[in-house]
């Protein structure tokens, strides 16, 4: 009976490296072009960035008409380009095997394409030939009400991803899981917090630029790697 099992767990698990294999060997090109879209990404991250912060200003409110539709088009491009990475991540990483992670993997790619079908709300609206019954300013804000739950959503997912990762393949490089490991250290509280309006203005606004926009870029750009020289 116990050569029996044995024989039985045998293949069970040829098959299933069987099956992962010939997964990883249908996603082959797509997976080395991830390396080269985390760029497009982390680059559209620092280019929305520098509108919002530098060009608009932090005081700016509502839709701007000039550079309102170019910031819409980066976050539809970068959510976009994310929702592929999150696949490709499913499939190198073998997601599926951890639960918590696979749970949160599947949160947040229904997170950023729902956040990717808003994104370009406010631009229709200020451009519709038609009576809109919401103004496109209105239209915006609904469209950015998302961004605060999914940066806690990038959070959690992140801290699963580099926490399976130490536990299992260590696909990531060690920089890139210190990146990620001191990116959700900072995300996941802030958020936590902010949502109960405990985090001041002065403090949110470094720790954002700090995860959000160095962390994540550098975080991605890593993903990107193990994903790019994963061999398949």
């Amino acid at each position: 009976i116990c050569f029996w099992n044995k024989c039985c767990i045998s293949v069970l698990f040829t098959k299933r490296v069987k099956k992962r294999k010939e997964k990883m060997e249908t996603f082959k090109d797509e997976i080395k072009n991830l390396k080269a879209i985390t760029r497009v990404i982390a680059v559209g991250v620092l280019a929305n960035f520098v509108i919002l912060a530098l060009v608009l200003g932090p005081d700016s409110v509502g839709f701007d008409p000039t550079y309102g539709p170019i910031t819409a088009i980066l976050n539809f491009v970068i959510a976009f380009l994310t929702t592929g990475v999150l696949l490709g991540i499913y499939v190198v990483f073998d997601v599926k095997q951890t639960f918590d992670l696979s749970h949160m993997h599947n949160i947040l790619f229904v997170s950023v394409t729902v956040q990717m079908l808003f994104s370009l709300g406010a631009v229709f609206n200020y451009y519709s030939v038609f009576d809109t019954v919401l103004d496109t300013d209105t239209v915006g804000a609904i469209s950015g009400s998302f961004t605060n739950t999914i940066f806690f959503l990038y959070g959690m997912y992140v801290y699963l991803l580099v926490r399976t990762d130490k536990r299992r393949d260590n696909l990531l490089s060690n920089r890139t899981q210190t990146v990620g490991t001191i990116f959700a250290a900072i995300i996941i509280p802030v958020q936590a917090l902010t949502l109960f309006g405990l985090v001041p203005d002065f403090v949110f606004g470094p720790l954002f630029i700090l995860g959000g926009v160095i962390l994540y870029p550098l975080f991605i750009i890593g993903v990107g790697d193990a994903i790019g020289n994963h061999e398949v």
